[in-house]
């Protein structure tokens, strides 16, 4: 439909259905008069209308009586323009019948033809029902116009939508924003009205070696993926949720490009490429269904998930929902094409949705290798390859700096910085995912000598049988003996030489006032450490494993239960470490395959120790020194930065202080 053979059905729409008095006729009129050359190039007009033999007006005068005549008169071929052929183009791809495709063609012409929009808006100030006339202008009729436009394809996939003109207070229908930059590009190339009318193509960072750990459900996915686009399969939806940045999108980019199919993420923006409603991001998932769906081999990506399910549920209060529930249901049965969902928290989906989901999978942050490799990535794109050493540290014991490691890299880059001040920005960054808390302390078992352990049995013999190549990982150890004996280090010691990451977790990580949710955060502990691979340790695991003998209320028996239970199931490494083994409960003391005790140093041992830690002979008096632990002489060290011309004399009486600071014993020297 051209401009002047649109501008010839309304000007007859509006004549035929208005009365000459209206102040649409005025409108009209008005507009005619002003555009007269336009629409009947040529032709000389009379001031005045004068009758002819049989009293009528002559068609040389412009009048309401003389305007059928002349309206039959425009000359209504022209040449197709730019802005027809894109709105053909999106007509035949999105399969519009020929209603809607004069709903389009109409309503895009309108507002985008200067000549045609002046009009429009006249005819809105004139408070015209713009949906109902464009409605007629496509052959409905007029009783039925509007409700037929209203639920037409245009208006239901978002190429327009239905509004309030601010200014003249008439119901308008306007084009939407990425429609409206499709037209201004004047796109009839398909692939790329494609990627313009879908959403944005997403491209992957990552391979699946970055997600190792997650082999088997790359595996799987991948296999679900291209077979679903191969057999054209409906209601394929797979959700993956978790805490926000552990790589949800990156892992959704990934399946897709590994099962080779273009990946679309839809909805990430409103009319005015603002935050989108819950109404503009369905519209956006239901055109790329639409769109995708004939040419197959595409997968959509629809980040933030609980944006559209969280609210296609009661309210709290029993109120009205905002979104539909069946709905939502179809919707996931129905989609023609795969959908990935992310989400951070899935406790607002309800169950009817879940079960709905092809696969769900849970992402945890990557494991402290996959780490580096993402972090390496991003050093690499930002071009400050020095500058990651400096989150060497943080990535080892802090899992999310990988979620903020591109952004103090880049902070990095542009302040022209190095691995000092990466750390410093990684730190800060860190800090402030805390609200402000401080980073728990690092625990490694770097430079760890067993030699100065003491226990019944030999440690180092027991390690090495752990750590050989083919030996089973489900074993569980407990480290038990008085403070600063070195037992979290040698948890730390034994994860690093499995070469796998440490989880530790202590008493107050897990405890909690409210009941069940100790049991729960204990679940999650071991869970999160079988996804990771790593090995969990539980410090202070009296707290945890009281004696049940001992309970005063059912919720202490019962985060023992729980604890009990995983630890039969586990399937790696398991650590517990107290200060008071003899508050254990039984049952759990039967279910640890190793346990060891740590002692107090003997004088060997001590004797080592002060070489080692103070780069000087240890004097003879050290022997007669009782209850020393590898803890001691860490703690005298750090004291020794403040005193660093101290002799051994000194170090000893440094010792001596800390083992009389040891509530259960006072040793004297010599005595």
């Amino acid at each position: 439909m051209g401009e002047k053979l649109l501008a010839q059905r309304l000007l007859a729409l509006l004549h035929a259905n208005n009365g000459r008095c209206s102040r649409e006729a005025a409108v009209l009129m008005d507009w005619t008069l002003e555009q007269r050359d336009w629409l009947w190039p040529g032709r000389s007009w009379s001031d005045a209308p004068a009758p002819d033999l049989f009293g009528r007006a002559s068609v040389s005068s412009l009048g309401w009586e003389t305007l059928p005549q002349l309206i039959g008169e425009i000359r209504t071929l022209e040449p197709p323009s730019g802005l027809e052929e894109c709105l053909d183009a999106v007509s035949g791809l999105l399969e519009l019948d020929a209603f809607e495709r004069e709903v389009l063609n109409a309503a895009a012409l309108l507002e985008r033809l200067p000549r045609l929009a002046n009009l429009r808006m006249r005819l809105l100030g004139a408070g015209v029902d713009l949906t109902a006339l464009v409605g007629c202008l496509a052959g409905a009729r007029p009783a039925e116009a509007g409700s037929r436009v209203r639920g037409s394809l245009p208006l239901s996939l978002g190429l327009l939508y239905l509004g309030t003109d601010s200014c003249a207070g008439g119901l308008e229908l306007a084009i939407q924003w990425r429609f409206g930059r499709v037209l201004d590009a004047g796109l009839s190339d398909e692939e790329r009205l494609v990627a313009a009318l879908t959403g944005v193509p997403q491209q992957a960072a990552l391979g699946p070696e970055d997600f190792a750990e997650r082999g088997e459900a790359v595996e799987l996915l991948t296999r679900l993926l291209k077979g679903a686009l191969r057999t054209r399969a409906t209601g394929i939806n797979v959700l993956i949720y978790g805490p926000p940045g552990t790589g949800k999108t990156e892992f959704a980019r990934m399946l897709a490009a590994n099962a080779n199919a273009p990946m679309f993420a839809v909805g990430e923006a409103d009319l005015d490429g603002g935050e989108p409603s819950r109404c503009e991001r369905l519209q956006s998932l239901k055109r790329a269904q639409h769109l995708l769906a004939r040419r197959g081999g595409s997968v959509l990506l629809f980040d933030e998930m609980e944006d559209l399910f969280s609210e296609a549920t009661f309210a709290a209060d029993g109120g009205r929902r905002a979104g539909s529930k069946i709905f939502v249901n179809r919707l996931l049965e129905e989609g023609r094409v795969p959908v990935i969902w992310t989400s951070n928290d899935i406790d607002a989906v309800d169950p009817a949705h879940l079960r709905r989901m092809s696969f769900v999978l849970r992402m945890d942050y990557p494991s402290a290798k996959a780490r580096a490799r993402i972090v390496a990535r991003a050093a690499e794109a930002e071009e400050a390859a020095g500058a990651a050493d400096g989150l060497a540290a943080l990535l080892a014991d802090e899992a999310e700096t990988v979620s903020i490691a591109r952004a103090a890299l880049r902070t990095t880059a542009i302040a022209g910085g190095g691995a000092e001040d990466a750390e410093a920005v990684g730190r800060s960054l860190l800090l402030g995912l805390r609200r402000g808390r401080s980073l728990p302390p690092r625990v490694t078992g770097g430079g760890l000598d067993l030699g100065l352990y003491e226990a019944e049995q030999p440690i180092g013999p027991l390690i090495e049988r752990l750590v050989a190549p083919g030996s089973a990982s489900d074993f569980s150890l407990l480290l038990t003996g008085p403070p600063g004996t070195g037992k979290t280090a040698l948890a730390a010691y034994l994860a690093q030489r499995l070469d796998r990451p440490l989880q530790a977790k202590r008493a107050s990580d897990l405890l909690s006032k409210w009941v069940g949710e100790t049991e729960a955060n204990i679940a999650a502990a071991f869970a999160q450490a079988r996804d990771e691979g790593a090995v969990l340790l539980f410090d202070e695991a009296d707290s945890l494993l009281l004696d049940r003998a001992d309970a005063q209320h059912s919720w202490e028996i019962t985060q023992v239960n729980e604890l009990l239970t995983w630890m039969d199931s586990h399937p790696l490494p398991f650590v517990a470490a107290t200060n008071f083994a003899g508050r254990l409960d039984p049952a759990a003391l039967r279910r640890f395959v190793f346990k060891i005790e740590l002692r107090s140093m003997s004088a060997e041992a001590a004797g080592q120790a002060f070489e080692r830690f103070f780069g000087v002979p240890a004097p003879s008096r050290l022997a007669e020194l009782k209850g020393l632990t590898p803890g001691d002489f860490a703690v005298v060290k750090r004291q020794l930065r403040y005193r660093p011309e101290a002799v051994a004399a000194e170090i000893l009486a440094l010792l001596e202080g800390e083992v009389k600071a040891k509530p259960e014993r006072a040793v004297k020297i010599g005595f």
